[in-house]
């Protein structure tokens, strides 16, 4: 216990920032996410924008992010779909999220035995990919944006 008690007293106060500062890097993330979900026409969408602040919830979050990022990913592809600009080597931000979920709940362990090296290791790269997820979703409502949802829909081949 008194390495506890050292620990708090030493590093709390900047465990404390560091915690309102994920906060908000989480809030902000998730606005983008609802804005991308909010751009995606009703019919494509697989996930209610609002649904997405169900991630702020502890614990129900480590599942709730996997159908997230899966739905979002599919709403996405379903819009590109849509307005005929789909790619079909493009994942639409599944991968990039995906695997920072991966490498974050890797580290988890890690973190519960305090071996430091493998925390910075994989949690480091988790950041890197969420941070790349992050992206690409801005990205794809910027996309959605500026098009407008002024597009002609693919022509009927007559099939």
């Amino acid at each position: 216990m008194r390495f506890l008690d050292e620990f708090w007293r030493e590093l709390g106060p900047i465990f404390c920032f560091l915690l309102v500062i994920a906060f908000i890097a989480a809030v902000a993330f998730l606005a983008s996410v609802t804005r991308a979900l909010e751009r995606v026409d009703p019919e494509n969408r697989r996930m209610e924008p609002a649904l997405v602040w169900l991630n702020l919830i502890p614990i129900f979050n480590l599942l709730w992010i996997v159908v997230t990022v899966e739905r979002v990913g599919e709403s996405i592809r379903n819009e590109f779909v849509a307005r005929g600009r789909h790619k079909k080597t493009e994942s639409y931000g599944k991968t990039a999220g995906l695997a920072a979920i991966a490498l974050w709940y890797i580290g988890i362990p890690f973190a519960s035995a305090f071996t430091p090296v493998c925390i910075v290791v994989f949690w480091f790269f988790a950041f890197m990919y969420w941070v790349v997820y992050w992206a690409q979703i801005s990205g794809y409502a910027r996309r959605f944006k500026s098009d407008g949802g002024s597009y002609a829909p693919p022509q009927d081949e007559g099939w």
